[in-house]
Formats: C-alpha cells, structure tokens, sequence
C-alpha cells in the first residue's frame, strides 16, 4: 500500500495501534497530522516527514493532568534524541511504553535511593518531586475523567 502523509500511515496501522493503546492504557488522537498520545506519566507526539517517510518522536516533560489530548497538541515538547527516525508508528508506542514503564518503577522505588552522598540526595529529591507531581496528576486525570463522563451523560 503507498501512503505519503500521516493520515495514511495511521490508518495503515490504527487495527495495530488502537489494540496495543487499549491493552497498556494509552489515549491516543490524530490532530493535524500529529498523534499525540498520553499515558500515566507522560505525554507524546509522533510526527511523519514525508520527506524522509519516517516518524520522530517528541516528549512533554511533564505528567499530564487531563485526559483530553487535544489540550496537548501545542504543549511543550523535546525531541526524543535516544529514540531513531522509524518507519512505522507501533514502535514508537513500544518506546513510550516501556520508557514509561522504567520511569514508574524509578517513581515507585523513590524511597529504596541511596541518599548518603550530595549526588545522590540530589536525584532522590528529584525522584520524590516527580513521584508527588505524579499523585497530584492522577487525581487530576480522575477529576478530568469524571467531568467528561458528566458531559458525555449530557450529550447523550
């Protein structure tokens, strides 16, 4: 199948995408050629240059606080350097997946740091902030949730 923009190629994989985003608890939305996706921790845009047919990926520091990804689509993000141009848009679900995963664990773990030397107090405080900012934004994903089940009630 030849397909040259990112409508196309997401359509090509969405049966791919829409189950693996189910099974790990991804929102994802297709918003002017960028898939931006949102999980527990993070937030996520995938880009297609059809210059080069590849996709790059790009990351939002911060842990989201709402659930809609349209109020993501001109947030801040950093391209993801560690991660290659790739040719489809499941592998980049992969890399958010499991670097997710190793960033909760990391949360998780916050009070087994080591905290004797200055380097180390220094990533356990940061490590603790993110594990507070990480609560706060789960209540807030909570608070977006119901108001949107408010709404959808409403509509329908």
């Amino acid at each position: 199948m030849e397909t040259n923009n990112m409508k196309d190629k997401f359509n090509f994989e969405e049966q791919w995408i829409e189950s693996y985003a189910y099974e790990n608890y991804l929102e994802y939305r297709l918003i002017d050629n960028q898939l931006i996706i949102l999980s527990d921790i993070g937030y996520w845009k995938i880009i297609y240059l059809n210059a080069w047919d590849c996709f790059i990926l790009y990351h939002g520091n911060s842990i989201p606080e709402d659930i809609d990804p349209e109020k993501y689509v001109d947030a801040d993000y950093h391209f993801q350097k560690d991660v290659k141009f790739s040719d489809n848009i499941m592998s980049l679900l992969i890399y958010i997946k499991n670097h997710d995963d190793f960033r909760c664990k990391m949360i998780a773990d916050v009070e087994n740091m080591p905290r004797r030397t200055k380097k180390q107090k220094a990533r356990y405080n940061k490590v603790k902030a993110k594990e507070v900012a990480y609560k706060k934004a789960i209540i807030l994903q909570m608070i977006s949730a119901a108001a949107l089940m408010k709404t959808q009630r409403r509509a329908g």
